[in-house]
């Protein structure tokens, strides 16, 4: 899995870097942002577009980072409440076990049935 891992990183990698140098004339323009409101309005320095889409793709694996550690942190306190579960009923089992042990096994009471007259 890991080698699988290694070639499609290299691969994409490989991708990404013949992408820049197929568009290195259109990623060197320059654009400006404007957000519009009713009330103001914004409007950026102008960027490269290059440097805007490397901002977008290091925010979006920021934002997946965060989702994973998340979803860790999730994890751990899901395995944290089952270990305790599990000692507590290893506790309760050891428990009925030694109750098991001390009690005296009794013979079961035999109950006549009444003959019924024919």
């Amino acid at each position: 899995m890991r080698f699988f891992k290694v070639i499609f990183s290299s691969l994409l990698g490989i991708l990404g870097i013949v992408f820049i140098v197929q568009n290195r004339e259109v990623l060197e323009r320059t654009i400006q942002l404007k957000l519009e409101l009713y009330f103001h309005s914004f409007q950026s320095a102008a960027i490269p577009l290059w440097i805007l889409i490397l901002f977008t793709f290091f925010l979006g694996v920021f934002t997946a980072c965060l989702y994973g550690v998340y979803e860790l942190l999730k994890q751990r306190q899901t395995i944290r409440t089952l270990k305790h579960n599990l000692e507590i009923v290893g506790q309760e089992l050891k428990r009925a076990s030694a109750a098991a042990a001390t009690e005296i096994p009794r013979e079961p009471e035999v109950v006549p049935r009444p003959m019924s007259e024919q």
